[in-house]
């Protein structure tokens, strides 16, 4: 079942998310007391939107993003979407966006837009779902310490 992110689902949610980045090809060592703050982080302001999908009882998928404002209408901004590393290439990734695709178009949502890494699977994922590259934008990173973040792998 495929349903909205309620406040509950934050410790299963954040199992899931741990075990996702760990796994290839982000090897991220997220403990759980972190990943637990960056979902809380993410799904605390207004405009935040989740979405989890669970099996009996159980998160299988975590999906973060805020519905914001824009010149051609609201755009859904996935800022984390991870699924149980043991069910991906399952079909529930996309079985999520497209839940949340018809959920938000009925909400008047324009579009969803993300970042991810290029290269990675998780680029072809998106494309597999109906997500393009823009040719004109680009994600800029700077730092604002003297020495560069050691988990970045930009």
């Amino acid at each position: 079942m495929i349903r909205r992110y309620r406040p509950s689902d934050l410790k299963k949610a954040a199992e899931v998310f741990r075990a996702a980045f760990a796994a290839e090809p982000w090897n991220e060592d997220w403990t759980l007391e972190l990943a637990e703050t960056r979902i809380n982080e993410l799904m605390s302001a207004p405009q935040s939107i989740g979405y989890v999908s669970e099996n009996n009882g159980a998160v299988q998928a975590i999906l973060c993003g805020r519905k914001l404002t824009y010149l051609h209408g609201a755009e859904y901004v996935i800022d984390e979407f991870c699924v149980s590393p043991d069910i991906q290439r399952s079909g529930i990734g996309s079985a999520v966006l497209d839940h949340v695709s018809k959920e938000l178009t009925g909400e008047g949502a324009a579009a969803m837009v993300l970042l991810t890494t290029r290269g990675y699977p998780s680029e072809r994922f998106y494309i597999k779902n109906g997500f393009t590259a823009s040719d004109t934008m680009i994600f800029m990173y700077r730092p604002i310490k003297n020495k560069e973040c050691s988990n970045d792998k930009t």
